[in-house]
């Protein structure tokens, strides 16, 4: 699973790796890769809240073949430079990245014990990071020896790999599927009522939509704040969130470990949550004259903080989701923290653009984690009652 996701990843990361040889030939502007990451995830909110009912009838390996399969299709899609093939192209990357968290916590709440899954699903989470550290070390390469087609082909070569490497697995980890269940269409409201109806799952929901809006704000804008504000060099810029990332994968294991072993996995989410306000705040502080020292040692914890919560938050989903409805509950929490990716970057970029502030943008998105991480904590109803 940590492979699908890696491999799937790169897919993602690398049009924006590609973005700006790739624009000018395709006819757009290289700013319009925000718009595509709009279409990709808009598309990965609805895909993934369908994907409990593919899950029951093909099996979720299968589900994982086709998410690998769809980014190979898109990166195939993407040569065809054109503004309408870039479209399908995100399209089909969206068809890769919403089925994916649901098929694999269907798999992996089956053959983990709960002690560890907090751990196993961080480590699997890793992939996304991964995905982007392989993406900027192998793209640039390719580009400058063979241009930025041949590099979406490799990329989609690797997926494709990956598609036939999963069918060894089928039979053994397929064996709960129904293939004979009455076909009754997809429902994408379903699993979203679930998340909703429940209050646990509903608490972690929304404190997800908040979180994964501060990491997409991170990964968007994080580059442009160091080179715009601080007037930092491109390539410093680029080198000090290179280890913004590298954060995201320490991070991801460290919660992972930490989780159900000295904290219970929800007291540790809303901890995250203070600590990505309180990193964002000593980012909006910065200043050409810091240490570059301290920020990178910022940007690290950033990184370990706001990044970090993805695994522990969907195994604590997939651990509180009724019997045989993992893939359903985790598809309806995706959803909504998905809105939240989609939301929240672009009023975080409405707010630079109205205050001329990237500090004051900073500030609002250090409010939202904090606000979600106390309401994690605030106790349930059973709770209070006990």
């Amino acid at each position: 699973m940590l492979v699908v996701l890696t491999a799937s990843s790169m897919a993602n990361f690398s049009i924006a790796v590609m973005a700006p040889e790739a624009a000018p030939d395709i006819g757009v502007s290289v700013t319009d890769i925000g718009v595509f990451t709009a279409i990709v995830y808009g598309v990965a909110m609805f895909s993934g809240t369908a994907t409990g009912t593919f899950v029951s009838r093909f099996g979720a390996i299968r589900v994982s073949q086709f998410t690998a399969l769809s980014a190979t299709a898109s990166m195939g899609v993407i040569v065809l430079a054109s503004p309408a093939a870039a479209v399908v192209s995100a399209i089909l990357l969206g068809l890769a990245y919403g089925p994916y968290n649901p098929a694999s916590g269907h798999i992996l709440a089956g053959v983990s014990a709960p002690r560890w899954r907090p751990l196993i699903f961080s480590i699997k989470q890793v992939g996304v990071p991964l995905g982007g550290a392989l993406a900027g070390a192998a793209i640039p390469p390719l580009i400058i020896l063979f241009g930025w087609r041949v590099a979406a082909l490799a990329v989609g070569l690797v997926t494709a790999v990956v598609t036939l490497a999963l069918q060894p697995l089928r039979k053994t980890l397929d064996a709960d599927r129904s293939p004979g269940r009455l076909w009754k269409g997809v429902s994408i409201r379903q699993p979203v009522r679930l998340v909703l109806v429940h209050p646990t799952l509903r608490k972690l929901a929304i404190a997800g939509f908040a979180y994964a809006g501060c990491q997409l704000s991170v990964g968007f804008f994080f580059v442009v704040y160091l080179t715009e504000s601080l007037h930092m060099p491109l390539v410093q810029a680029g080198l000090v969130f290179a280890l913004v990332q590298t954060g995201g994968v320490a991070g991801r294991i460290f919660w992972g470990l930490v989780a159900g072993s000295w904290l219970s996995t929800r007291a540790l989410l809303a901890l995250l949550g203070l600590l990505i306000a309180v990193c964002l705040l000593a980012t909006a502080a910065f200043t050409a004259d810091w240490p570059l020292s301290v920020i990178v040692a910022i940007g690290f914890v950033l990184g370990a903080s706001s990044y970090g919560w993805v695994g522990i938050y969907l195994s604590e989903v997939a651990s509180l989701a009724p019997g045989g409805r993992v893939g359903d509950a985790t598809g309806g929490a995706q959803f909504v923290h998905f809105s939240g990716a989609a939301a929240i970057p672009p009023a975080f970029g409405a707010i630079v653009a109205l205050l001329d502030s990237f500090a004051a943008a900073l500030i609002v998105i250090a409010a939202v984690a904090a606000l979600a991480g106390l309401y994690v904590a605030l106790p349930g109803e059973k709770e209070r009652a006990r």
